[in-house]
């Protein structure tokens, strides 16, 4: 009895108690209490002898049969196995589970939660599993998008690429073209000069007035060297400035010596006895008189940026020759010929 209880197995109950008496079987060694066996204090004298043997192992066996006699078989009968116990149904209070028996109720418990967690994980990742599927089969429709998208782009930029070199061509040979367009226009008026800022008059005869400025600037002038001789419109519609008439003599050396006659007039004068229509008789306000070569669209805006470039860079000279815009900025520097817009930009 004075055993310790970590030594002792109790075949009776699981609280192990020391303070409790108990008695030993001395067939299974399972140590069991008094209270637990019901016993009076007659029972327990009887019961504290060492041959004392608990409930189980005092059972008396049954007469077994042991007659060899065949059995005759029959297909209808099914022989049952042992029954096994309910894996949930508590341990028999007559006798203590074995550990075998525990690890086969363990192993039953855990196959059981096995199928239950697999049936678990079934019906729940099966949905997550085909959604996963329909995932993947969108990823791939739009990765199978996406390099198509790619192809189409690479395709694109070649072509694009193409097009810009095309367009370099073409934007080549069109300002190639236009250069010659406008030299064309301005060969087309090689006979032609323009009188700007000449007052205009109602009843005006301009062949008369052109042959009067050529005796004023010391021009010998007939009226057969005059093939035709008109005004022409303003390119500015507010501009209160008269019309420009346009000289078209009958050769280009006529007309040289038209211009010449008039630079020779006005280089030795200051400037408010330059040519001007008091000259021609005229009793309006004193205006002066420009004659220039009658230059083509493009050229004569390229003058006027011309005139406009050397104010804001100081030039002193702007002038025409042969359709062809010169700038100097001093009398002792070297002359620009103004070709295009280009060629004002690279003015510093």
């Amino acid at each position: 009895m004075a055993e310790q209880s970590e030594k002792l197995v109790w075949g009776c109950c699981a609280l192990g108690l020391l303070d409790d008496k108990y008695v030993k079987c001395s067939k299974c060694k399972y140590a069991y209490h008094f209270t637990c066996l019901a016993s009076n204090e007659d029972e327990e004298q009887s019961t504290a002898s060492a041959e004392w043997m608990c409930p189980l192992c005092n059972v008396t066996p049954k007469n077994q049969n042991k007659d060899n006699t065949p059995v005759r078989y029959n297909p209808n009968i099914t022989i049952r196995a042992s029954k096994r116990p309910a894996l949930n149904s508590p341990p028999s209070a007559e006798k203590p589970l074995t550990r075998e028996e525990m690890l086969n109720i363990a192993h039953d418990m855990m196959s059981q939660m096995e199928k239950t967690m697999k049936s678990l994980l079934n019906s729940e990742v099966r949905p997550l599993k085909e959604e996963l599927k329909e995932v993947k089969e969108s990823m791939s429709f739009m990765n199978a998008q996406y390099e198509e998208v790619l192809r189409e782009q690479e395709k694109s930029k070649e072509t694009i690429k193409n097009l810009q070199t095309e367009n370099n061509q073409m934007q080549v040979k069109i300002e190639d073209l236009s250069s010659r367009v406008n030299q064309l226009e301005q060969n087309a008026r090689m006979n032609n000069v323009e009188i700007q800022c000449l007052p205009e008059k109602r009843d005006e005869n301009l062949l008369s007035t052109v042959t009067k400025l050529a005796n004023v600037i010391d021009c010998q002038l007939t009226e057969e060297n005059v093939v035709k001789c008109t005004r022409i419109a303003r390119m500015n519609k507010d501009s209160v400035r008269p019309r420009s008439i346009v000289v078209q003599f009958s050769t280009p050396r006529i007309r040289d010596q038209f211009l010449a006659a008039s630079i020779k007039f006005n280089k030795p004068k200051p400037p408010q006895d330059k040519l001007n229509s008091s000259h021609l008789g005229m009793t309006c306000t004193k205006t002066p008189i420009f004659i220039t070569e009658h230059l083509s669209a493009t050229n004569k805006a390229l003058h006027a940026a011309a005139r406009l470039k050397a104010k804001q860079k100081g030039f002193k000279y702007v002038w025409i020759r042969g359709g062809r815009i010169y700038m100097r900025k001093t009398d002792n520097s070297e002359y620009i010929i103004v070709k295009d817009i280009n060629s004002l930009d690279k003015i510093k």
